[in-house]
């Protein structure tokens, strides 16, 4: 089982109302929500990141693709 952490912070009253309703309206424990939020957040950042090294790379058309897949 992984080891559980503590986080602790202040958010909007209006956003935690909002959470509360949205996890009762579907069933979901916030503690659930907001992990994956955080989770979803990483991913992204991480994803653009790899997106910003490599924008600028020439693209392969898809002949040359089948050519070298023929080698």
């Amino acid at each position: 089982m992984a080891k559980l952490a503590t986080l602790s912070t202040n958010i909007d009253f209006e956003l935690k109302e909002a959470l509360s309703m949205f996890c009762k309206k579907h069933g979901l424990k916030i503690q659930s929500v907001v992990e994956n939020a955080i989770r979803e957040q990483l991913e992204d950042e991480i994803d653009l990141a790899s997106y910003q090294e490599r924008k600028n790379e020439e693209e392969i058309s898809l002949a040359m693709v089948l050519k070298k897949l023929k080698k």
